[in-house]
């Protein structure tokens, strides 16, 4: 849910050709210029992307607002020997994600359209144009919160993480799930999370502590 909400909130807020937005672990740009898939692909790369790949159907659903005004958004997956596949492998697609009659005999590149409130994939020919739809990962920035940001009576560290064989606070909170914060104690990595009642304070933080906190950047 909290994915297709994100989905929806750009959409909203409006994709433009030419900025990149946020989608979790991934970066991802619309092109309203309408070119085949080889030039796309060529587009994608130059930016260091590749056409998008969807992960559940649910993803798909989502851009029904967007498709609203473009109709046709050109994606990753292509015929091969085997089938249909996404650019990372896997198999496309469930047979309800195709529209009726699609896959066609021929047309073996795929765009997502929408109808009726509704959103499928399209089996057409690779040298037909559309606009396009890239995404690439991005990598984390760590940054030094500033004092006045925080109130820092109210947080506290939940897990001591030291830093083990030379590594730095960065890569030991990197290196767990959910912390996306982290202080610099001596020479222990505190996880920072707001309060809550399941939590277990290790350190209450102090205006000495240093905070950082990890910001993710897709431009």
């Amino acid at each position: 849910m909290e994915r297709i909400g994100f989905f929806l909130l750009l959409i909203t807020t409006g994709l433009r050709s030419t900025k990149w937005h946020r989608l979790n672990s991934t970066c991802i740009q619309i092109n309203d210029t309408r070119i085949n898939r080889y030039k796309a692909i060529e587009s994608c790369q130059e930016k260091g992307a590749g056409l998008y790949t969807f992960k559940n159907r649910a993803e798909i659903l989502a851009f029904n607002p967007f498709l609203q005004t473009r109709n046709w958004l050109q994606v990753s997956a292509k015929k091969t020997v085997s089938g249909f596949k996404w650019s990372d492998g896997r198999n496309c697609c469930p047979a309800n994600w195709w529209q009726t009659d699609h896959p066609k005999v021929g047309k073996d590149c795929v765009v997502l359209y929408q109808k009726n409130n509704d959103v499928r994939l399209y089996s057409v020919a690779c040298t037909s144009e559309y606009p396009v739809l890239c995404s690439r990962s991005y990598d984390p920035t760590w940054r030094l919160v500033k004092y006045d940001e925080y109130s820092w009576l109210d947080l506290c560290g939940v897990a001591i993480m030291p830093n083990c064989d030379g590594r730095s606070c960065e890569e030991v909170c990197a290196s767990h799930p959910d912390c996306n914060q982290f202080a610099k104690l001596s020479n222990l990595c505190i996880n920072i999370k707001n309060d809550a009642p399941t939590d277990k304070c290790v350190v209450r933080m102090r205006p000495t502590v240093q905070l950082y906190e990890r910001k993710f950047y897709c431009e």
